[in-house]
């Protein structure tokens, strides 16, 4: 029997902002941009995850942490870029 993954609202949040920042990679630049974005999201979040732990606070990668990052402030900004002509 498998048991259905129900995911935090956070992380619903957090895949609805990747799912509509994939529409505008898409719609803007095509099927590069959007492998762009994704190479981008990996080492964003990499990057991240790595200041964290050299910063003695590797505990701080919470699920929760991560989708808020990825919501609040990764989203957002590769938005405006790929929404300034030349910027992406």
């Amino acid at each position: 029997m498998t048991t259905r993954f129900t995911p935090a609202p956070f992380e619903t949040d957090a895949w609805t902002a990747l799912k509509q920042l994939g529409d505008t990679a898409v719609s803007t630049g095509g099927m590069q941009a959007l492998l762009q974005m994704f190479i981008s999201v990996v080492t964003s979040a990499e990057e991240v995850a790595r200041v964290s732990e050299e910063a003695g606070h590797p505990e701080s990668m919470t699920t929760q942490v991560i989708s808020e990052w990825v919501s609040t402030q990764y989203v957002p900004d590769m938005q405006a870029q790929l929404q300034t002509p030349g910027a992406a």
